[in-house]
């Protein structure tokens, strides 16, 4: 039957599969952890962790500096010639290791600062998961579109975390022992992807000019603002959260966007696999069926989440958590926006080349959230659910813009065949 299939579908049907794979591992056993980690740590301390997290995930966007987007467009458009790949890989390397440098430099002046003073060591200890954000080159397994690999890598390390965790992690006292092995971790899977890059691809470093690296870095800049920005959405909140209002809330805030977050995997992936077939084949028609299913799905998962809500609940972190039952139900709102947002971006404005209405859609609607943040917080209405409404704000608009600008740019056509 795959066989009847279309050559460009079948890519897809594959790479789909395995980035589904990949995303399961990776943020199924993450969701494990988290069930396991809330019981043996308690609310507050796993809530520490979760806003700790939340600042390093901001130096991380740095270090990644919005290749994880762009670069598996640049493998794409030169698979075919060694030379040119060769260097692509070599700029982002050194980008990146550059980037991480800083980054570090930037964690030890943080703690300097009465809000982190006490967690330094612990956000030192964090920022070392850079290591692995450097090496790992998925961009490069997308756009070369062979994500077996990576797949296999990202179920490995995220094996030995588990395992190791559930081994090592037994009290409460026990908070450094799951950082350091989160950070080897992340190390490991970083060593195992660059390890396979040199050995079944041939890759090699190569000397380049300080001009030749410059023009990678500002081409990658504006994905790197607006991934940057987008990151307060999520990060940002759960930072506002455990800075303004109390750890358990944090907690019960990340536990429920990871069930969200859970139900849009799926479309998270389909939009990664999709997305280097759109930039090669420029099909309209695949574009708008992954429109229309998203829609369509996405509104599903969310009735399903907001049905099944306490349930989840309770498996995550016991009857506790029900506290907490009317935030997740109102974040299934995200569902459909959020699994829309993943289609339009890349697939319809990134994959035809319209750049800047990708990074728009990003920086503006994030201006407008830290606008709206900025009077909350002079007029003294920072609260978890004022915080919470302006979390599901930003991405609903943002899915508007990029709706505005795929029509406006006729990347999604309705009456296309």
């Amino acid at each position: 039957m795959l066989k009847n299939l279309n050559p460009n579908y079948q890519i897809i049907l594959k790479n789909f599969s395995y980035l589904t794979l990949m995303k399961f591992f990776n943020i199924g056993i993450k969701v494990i952890l988290a069930a396991y980690l809330i019981r043996v740590l308690g609310n507050e301390k796993y809530g520490l962790v979760t806003w700790l997290d939340s600042v390093i995930q901001y130096f991380i966007m740095i270090i990644n500096f919005g290749f994880n987007i762009y670069a598996a467009k640049y493998i794409v458009e030169n698979k075919k010639k060694p030379e040119r790949i060769n260097e692509i890989v070599s700029s982002i390397f050194i980008i990146k290791g550059l980037l991480f440098v800083i980054s570090i430099i930037c964690i030890l002046f943080l703690g300097y600062f009465e809000t982190f003073s006490a967690y330094k060591h612990l956000l030192l200890l964090l920022m070392f998961c850079g290591v692995g954000e450097v090496l790992f080159p998925v961009w490069f397994f997308q756009g070369v579109e062979n994500l077996k690999p990576a797949t296999i890598i990202v179920f490995l390390t995220r094996l030995f975390l588990l395992v190791s965790t559930i081994i090592f992690v037994t009290t409460k006292q026990h908070l450094l022992f799951y950082v350091v092995l989160f950070v080897i971790s992340s190390v490991l899977m970083g060593l195992f992807g660059v390890f396979y890059l040199f050995k079944y691809y041939q890759i090699k470093i190569t000397c380049l000019t300080f001009k030749k690296v410059k023009t990678y870095f500002l081409e990658s800049l504006p994905f790197f603002i607006g991934r940057f920005l987008s990151l307060v959405f999520n990060f940002g909140t759960i930072f506002f959260i455990g800075k303004y209002c109390l750890l358990e809330q944090v907690t019960g805030f990340d536990t429920s966007l990871k069930i969200i977050m859970l139900g849009i995997i799926p479309f998270e992936m389909l939009q990664q696999a999709v997305f280097p077939t759109i930039s090669r084949t420029q099909s309209k028609k695949i574009l708008k069926n992954l429109v229309f299913l998203s829609i369509i799905l996405g509104s599903i998962i969310g009735f399903v989440i907001y049905l099944m809500g306490d349930y989840f609940l309770i498996w995550f972190g016991g009857q506790a958590m029900l506290v907490f039952s009317s935030t997740l139900k109102f974040l299934t709102i995200l569902c459909p926006f959020v699994a829309l947002t993943f289609v339009l971006g890349t697939c319809s404005l990134v994959a035809f080349g319209y750049n800047k209405e990708y990074n728009f859609s990003l920086i503006f609607t994030s201006i407008i959230y830290i606008i709206i943040l900025l009077f909350l917080y002079f007029s003294d209405h920072i609260s978890f659910w004022n915080l919470i409404y302006l979390r599901v704000f930003g991405d609903v608009l943002m899915t508007l813009i990029r709706l505005y600008f795929s029509v406006k740019r006729k990347t999604f056509v309705f009456n296309k065949n």
